[in-house]
């Protein structure tokens, strides 16, 4: 089990993230700025992406489903997506419809289905990946490669406060203890 840096408790820190002012500001700057180039991007994609006559919905399940070394049940799936069970469903339907995914009986539960990407989807998979690497490079094309690595390694370090804990606890509880 990974150890995890706990939050600074230093209270200049306290100030900058709870303080009024520019702090605040900043704070509520980079949570709008960080949703909508997340929003902003999943659309460039999904543009470049149309002419192949998928949602963004179904090339998202494609390519999560195409990355894992065993096939995953819709639920976890479901869960690695972030929607809900009844969107997966939906999803997985037009898929398998469409000839890019199949659904198979778990070996040890037979309640549940596993999500198999058939060939047809893999080699979509493959046509998925080019064209979202071309869009990635034209958006990046003009960013510095050190702001760029600096921003990536800042977006890590939030990732790993944001995963979720072994206890459970809300994310709240943590900043408690200060």
């Amino acid at each position: 089990m990974g150890t995890r840096s706990q939050p600074s408790c230093d209270p200049r820190t306290v100030a900058l993230i709870e303080g009024p002012g520019n702090a605040t500001d900043l704070a509520e700057r980079f949570e709008n700025a960080l949703y909508n180039i997340a929003r902003s991007w999943r659309h460039a994609v999904d543009r470049r992406l149309k002419y192949l006559g998928i949602s963004m919905a179904g090339w998202m399940a494609i390519a999560a489903a195409s990355q894992v070394r065993s096939p995953l049940s819709q639920s976890e799936l479901a869960d690695m997506l972030s929607v809900s069970g009844a969107s997966m469903v939906h999803m997985i339907d037009r898929l398998v419809k469409d000839g890019l995914a199949m659904r198979e009986p778990s070996i040890s539960d037979r309640r549940v289905n596993r999500i198999v990407i058939t060939d047809a989807g893999h080699r979509l998979y493959a046509v998925l990946k080019d064209e979202a690497a071309a869009v990635r490079r034209e958006l990046l094309a003009g960013m510095e490669l050190a702001k760029l690595a600096h921003l990536t390694e800042l977006l890590e370090q939030m990732q790993s406060i944001l995963e979720p804990r072994h206890d459970h606890a809300p994310f709240d509880e943590e900043r408690r203890d200060c």
